[in-house]
């Protein structure tokens, strides 16, 4: 009987110690994803870019970025950020332009296409480097709108033909127009899930490694308990007189369980959220 229990308690420890590494190794892959979409980066440039212009890796050299064209939404990597703005800057010394790939930033805008409304997405204006209210004719936006911008008020300047360009907050997450009639990429349901979760646009990419995350974690954690509760009632039909410790036992794989769980969800949330 000594031998079948600790049999037993050995194989449920090698099981218990697989699951956690694998949920362990997903949580910090995710976190990983997380960290890396804090970082700024520092690019040269050909040109003046002030803070707020969406720009392109300039074609002939993969440190420098420019105006993104606006011939080109596909082109769009990010927005000009004053470095004091970042939590982490990273570049080569003598880089003077910092560029923002994903967070809350304020970005130039303009009415060209209408009054902006939050939650509207964003994609580039006639105006190269300007972001303007994005609509079905532009294949990549550079991301969702936090305020609004009706072009009477937060108006910086005006062009000769009547429109306004000014400044706002925008979620910056350049990624696939979701406008497209032809986004297939992502399911709707979980588009919009992934979209509650975020607060903001989520690409594909992002979205379904998230859900990778979750699945991991979920079958692990029904794995745990499934293992836990099938060798706890084993182990009380073998010895009747261990069911105190075993019990006992029983409600710690439970909080290990829940504990997985919830380190879990917290990666999804990371690789959403940040």
């Amino acid at each position: 009987m000594r031998w079948f229990l600790t049999r037993e308690s050995i194989r449920f420890q090698y099981r218990l110690g697989a699951a956690g590494f694998a949920v362990i190794t997903a949580f910090l892959f995710g976190s990983a994803g997380a960290l890396a979409a804090n970082f700024v980066e520092g690019f040269d440039s050909n040109q003046t870019l002030q803070p707020g212009l969406v720009v392109a890796i300039d074609k002939t050299s993969s440190k420098t970025v420019e105006a993104a064209p606006s011939s080109d939404t596909t082109r769009i990597y990010g927005v000009v950020i004053d470095p004091s703005d970042a939590p982490i800057t990273v570049g080569d010394q003598g880089q003077k332009t910092f560029v923002a790939t994903s967070g809350q930033y304020s970005v130039l805008v303009s009415s060209e296409n209408g009054a902006i409304k939050s939650g509207d997405y964003l994609s580039l204006s006639a105006t190269d480097g300007i972001a303007a209210k994005a609509d079905t004719r532009q294949d990549y936006v550079v991301g969702r709108a936090l305020e609004d911008f009706d072009g009477k008020s937060k108006v910086l300047t005006t062009t000769s033909s009547g429109i306004s360009i000014g400044k706002i907050a925008v979620s910056v997450n350049p990624a696939k127009n979701p406008l497209l009639s032809d986004d297939i990429a992502i399911p709707k349901p979980l588009r919009r899930v992934g979209e509650a979760v975020a607060g903001k646009s989520v690409t594909a990419i992002r979205l379904y490694a998230a859900l990778v995350v979750f699945l991991i974690t979920l079958v692990v954690a029904a794995s745990l308990l499934w293992v836990g509760v099938r060798s706890g009632m084993v182990a009380i039909g073998r010895n009747p007189l261990s069911r105190h410790s075993i019990v006992k036992g029983l409600v710690q794989v439970l909080a290990i369980d829940m504990l997985i769980f919830i380190i879990g969800v917290f990666g999804v949330y990371l690789l959403l959220r940040v």
